[in-house]
């Protein structure tokens, strides 16, 4: 009796690990279809960067893309998703469903707002040059989010980069940003893999903080709201902090 117990947690065990490398694996994939679809973009204009590791200050930020150009900067967050995908612009999870199974997944905005803080922290002097956030979602997936927010599906995204036509930066600062980008990706398999531990860790942090009734953003306490779409959970904090737990 013993050994089947131990047989099926190892089962169970085996089953949750292949499913967290079929989905790293499935984004990867993902990047590099984004990646094909950036080559587009005429050359001159554009410069791009793909999967961009950068480390400061003991913490590491993956960013899927980037797009300098003259126009601007576009930070992109690549999600191969299936199913239709809800979600809020200050909800702390959005909404996968798949034939009736749902499945939660953290903000993608939120998540690309940090990579887009990290890439403004490394303009520096250059603060008036615009930073777009763009998360973007594969055609298989059905986006249910409200439209005007910058989440797109991926056939969008070099439409929506080439429709900003106001020149923000000359063509040696658009440079200068790229090759300071470059200077600091970081490309050791070992800080790869040492990042990837990170973004778990800081995840079981966030769920922890939840399941304490306290705001993951900035350690208030979470209180039941009355919001137009029915009662959520808010921070304290509000408006000072804007987290939504529904």
């Amino acid at each position: 009796m013993e050994w089947s117990i131990i047989i099926m947690i190892g089962a169970v065990v085996a089953l949750f690990v292949l499913a967290i490398i079929l989905r790293r694996t499935k984004g990867k994939r993902g990047e590099k279809k984004v990646a094909a679809l950036l080559v587009r973009l005429p050359e001159k204009e554009y410069r791009v960067i793909n999967d961009l590791l950068i480390q400061s200050g003991g913490h590491s930020t993956q960013i899927d893309h980037v797009v300098i150009s003259v126009y601007g900067i576009f930070v992109i967050e690549t999600k191969y998703y299936q199913g239709w995908i809800y979600g809020g612009e200050n909800s702390e999870y959005w909404t996968q469903n798949i034939y009736g199974n749902k499945y939660l997944f953290r903000n993608p905005l939120w998540q690309n707002q940090g990579h887009v803080k990290t890439v403004a922290r490394l303009v520096g002097d250059l603060s008036n040059v615009p930073i777009y956030n763009i998360v973007a979602f594969s055609h298989q997936a059905t986006i249910k989010v409200d439209r005007s927010l910058p989440v797109m599906y991926w056939r969008n995204i070099v439409p929506y980069i080439k429709c900003h036509e106001e020149v923000h930066l000359t063509e040696v600062q658009a440079d200068e940003i790229y090759n300071t980008l470059l200077s600091v990706n970081v490309n050791d398999k070992v800080a790869r893999k040492q990042h990837l531990a990170s973004v778990k860790h800081n995840q079981e942090r966030r769920n922890t903080a939840v399941a304490n009734g306290k705001c993951p953003r900035c350690g208030g306490n979470l209180v039941m709201r009355d919001g137009r779409y029915g009662r959520f959970y808010g921070c304290s904090n509000y408006p000072k902090c804007k987290y939504i737990l529904k």
